[in-house]
């Protein structure tokens, strides 16, 4: 390999060492944000808690349309990704998981696929025939954005457009570790409503019992809405969380890769400089020996 050829390689290994460092430091930002996102809801998931746990029975009883079981004519499967990549295998793995999900709805009822960002739309409008879809709702999921998707399922699952409505997406458990899961939205199940409990952690409640009025089934087909709302939100900021944890992990190994490359090459720059510094010797002690 020539020098010129091996220092051009160079230059081009130093300077994409020097993006994937940079997108490193501004996932992990990102990550650092979405984090904080989720300990400004904190309140909210707390009183939300107080309030599932005052009518526990309620639940149980499942006196709410959004708990009823219906039978499954379509079941709306909404899968969420990337907008952007350079994160690993970030989405090939939530996307395979769906596609596993999906085959086991299709054989007892007809499925409809909702991708939530731009890596999951181009993938199944590939394979799907896709009516709705939701994207480019912001790095940090602000609630209000989350709010439109929804108040979308909440509406066709009240109009029975959809009997069964399922979120594949990707479960942020710490900077190394993100995992793919599956929700069943609606019909609102107890274990869903007791998984959110048990990540409250038990609090001190009062030895007073509620007198629900005017009726536990008028007042959950309220309160359960909200629940399903901030539930969308919690998942889609997961995704989100883990979306920025998967690149951050991704660049780094990248630039990892990038420096052991760049260290290969410098040592085969500096073995050849050398070989063409003892050729250049070998040329002049030649050329005065024939002087001599």
């Amino acid at each position: 390999m020539e020098l010129k050829e091996v220092k051009s390689k160079i230059g081009s290994v130093k300077n994409i060492s020097e993006l994937t460092s940079s997108l490193e430091t501004f996932s992990a930002l990102k990550m650092k944000k979405t984090q904080k996102r989720f300990l400004e809801s904190a309140p909210f998931s707390k009183e939300m808690a107080k309030m599932l746990r005052n009518m526990a029975k309620s639940l149980k009883e499942g006196r709410s349309v959004f708990l009823e079981e219906r039978e499954v004519k379509k079941a709306l499967v909404c899968v969420v990704a990337s907008d952007r990549g350079f994160c690993g295998s970030f989405n090939s793995n939530i996307m395979k998981l769906a596609d596993v999900e999906i085959a086991r709805l299709r054989e007892k009822s007809e499925v409809e696929v909702l991708p939530i960002g731009k890596k999951s739309i181009d993938y199944y409008q590939k394979k799907e025939k896709i009516e709705h879809k939701f994207s480019g709702v912001g790095d940090y999921w602000r609630f209000r954005d989350t709010k439109d998707i929804a108040d979308f399922l909440i509406k066709f699952f009240l109009n029975d457009k959809y009997q069964e409505i399922h979120i594949v997406y990707t479960h942020f458990e710490s900077s190394f570790s993100q995992k793919p899961r599956i929700v069943k939205l609606f019909p609102l199940t107890i274990d869903v409503v007791n998984a959110f409990l048990e990540k409250e952690g038990e609090v001190e409640e009062a030895n007073i019992r509620y007198k629900l009025e005017p009726s536990p089934r008028i007042i959950l087909d309220k309160v359960i809405p909200v629940f399903a709302q901030y539930l969308v939100y919690q998942y889609i900021l997961s995704a989100n969380t883990s979306e920025h944890s998967s690149r951050m992990m991704a660049m780094r190994s990248a630039s990892d890769s990038a420096k052991g490359l760049l260290e290969d090459l410098r040592l085969v720059y500096n073995k050849a400089r050398q070989e063409q510094i003892t050729s250049e010797v070998c040329e002049v002690s030649s050329a005065k020996e024939v002087m001599d």
